[in-house]
């Protein structure tokens, strides 16, 4: 499942092989799709929710409504089933999107940039293992701004002597950036968002396990940078409200749920 950014995407599989695919452009109103969309799907495959053995579910970054939308119905499935899950990485899956679409060599170089808010990209630059298998991240994913991914983008095409490529929402949303300066790479503005083969690549690699799946966020939250503005709103005082959220993300929590 991912909702990481744009789409929510359902991809069922059965022994590696494809039986469904969903794919809702409604961002505003993937939280009342995705459940009744896994009850029909269900219904139509003629089989339970408890059914699923494995759940991988895109982790971030991106959204932090599509993301802990997905991670919680995933931990509501691990606990009335048998599921194990997964995290997948977003901006793998998009590097794995632009391999498999271009069939992109070996070594070739993949920069991702995904938008974050003005001025913000998440980025993360990958090798390309071939168009069969997964690319290989050699950063850590980051906050960046644009001119700092451009001018990543430069190094990589003046260092190697293989190609390199770069794809994702950052792009499309600072196209005049990359378009006017671009050097030594190529654009992929079509590749933004993940595959379907990209996404069961992933997830027929990927590390499941019977714990939740942590989300990966980059950028603060923007509750959170605003609180005192929230707070002043609903008429408490900002010190106040910053010391109660800090406890709120500091406690223990009294159970699993």
């Amino acid at each position: 499942m991912n909702a990481a950014e744009g789409p929510l995407q359902i991809v069922v599989t059965d022994d590696e092989a494809l039986v469904c695919v969903q794919e809702w452009n409604r961002p505003q109103r993937a939280t009342e799709i995705l459940v009744p969309a896994l009850q029909e799907i269900c219904a139509a495959l003629r089989i339970k929710i408890t059914d699923f053995r494995r759940i991988a579910c895109v982790r971030g970054p991106g959204s932090f409504t599509g993301i802990r939308l997905v991670l919680a119905t995933a931990a509501a499935f691990r606990r009335v089933g048998r599921v194990r899950l997964a995290g997948l990485d977003y901006l793998q899956a998009l590097a794995c999107t632009a391999a498999i679409a271009r069939r992109l060599p070996f070594n070739a170089r993949i920069i991702v940039i995904t938008h974050a808010r003005r001025n913000l990209v998440h980025f993360r630059p990958f090798f390309s293992a071939g168009w069969y298998i997964s690319p290989l991240p050699f950063q850590e994913a980051r906050l960046v701004t644009p001119l700092e991914a451009l001018e990543v983008a430069h190094d990589a095409a003046r260092k190697s002597c293989f190609p390199v490529y770069v794809c994702g929402s950052g792009l499309v949303r600072n196209t005049a950036v990359f378009e006017k300066r671009r050097q030594g790479f190529a654009l992929m503005p079509e590749c933004l968002i993940p595959s379907v083969p990209a996404l069961r690549m992933l997830a027929r690699h990927g590390e499941y396990f019977d714990e939740d799946i942590e989300p990966l966020y980059l950028r603060p939250c923007d509750a959170a940078k605003n609180l005192s503005h929230l707070a002043a709103r609903q008429g408490m005082d900002a010190d106040e409200a910053a010391a109660r959220l800090e406890s709120l993300l500091e406690r223990t929590p009294k159970s699993e749920i």
